[in-house]
């Protein structure tokens, strides 16, 4: 006799969202991140963006020109100060 097949478990959508895909690169001892600024949220999401297509840069492309603006903006603001 054909033994009834088990649901798969379904994750409980009440639960807490699950923690970023990188490593917590947005830890306060994190000196790189913290030396990005107002970047460093861009860098987390090139970094997000990295891990969910497998390291495909083509694919994250928007992010990569994102975070490459935020750092020419930066860079000027430091050079006029």
């Amino acid at each position: 006799m054909a033994q009834p097949i088990e649901p798969k478990h379904q994750p409980d959508p009440s639960s807490s969202p699950p923690p970023p895909l990188h490593r917590s690169d947005a830890d306060d001892d994190d000196e790189n991140v913290k030396q990005l600024r107002e970047c460093s949220s861009l860098y987390l999401s090139l970094q997000d963006c990295l891990v969910e297509s497998n390291r495909n840069w083509k694919s994250c492309q928007k992010e990569v020109q994102a975070l490459k603006a935020c750092n020419e903006m930066r860079r000027k603001i430091e050079k006029n100060k």
